[in-house]
């Protein structure tokens, strides 16, 4: 599946996820925990803009985030990979 197939794919997924979102609403879209998200974001992964003391994350930014960070398995499955995460 190419990258462009998987942000297809993602839109479809999140057809009916606001336009900009919270930590807390991302980790609710997405396979990754709240803590995940804002880990993400200290480490500059995942692009999120600090607005009156809080993050906001465009879901544009939270689509290509996981389709650069899949990994194949099927063209009509794939996951989030386990292997770029800190412990």
């Amino acid at each position: 599946m190419t990258k462009e197939e998987k942000i297809q794919e993602l839109e479809r997924m999140f057809k009916n996820c606001p336009e900009i979102l919270t930590p807390i609403k991302a980790s609710r879209f997405a396979p990754i925990g709240k803590n995940g998200i804002y880990e993400l974001i200290k480490k500059q992964e995942l692009r999120a803009f600090n607005y009156r003391g809080s993050y906001l994350i465009a879901k544009a930014d939270l689509i290509e985030y996981l389709a650069d960070h899949s990994d194949d398995e099927s063209p009509k499955h794939f996951s989030i990979g386990k292997g770029r995460q800190s412990k």
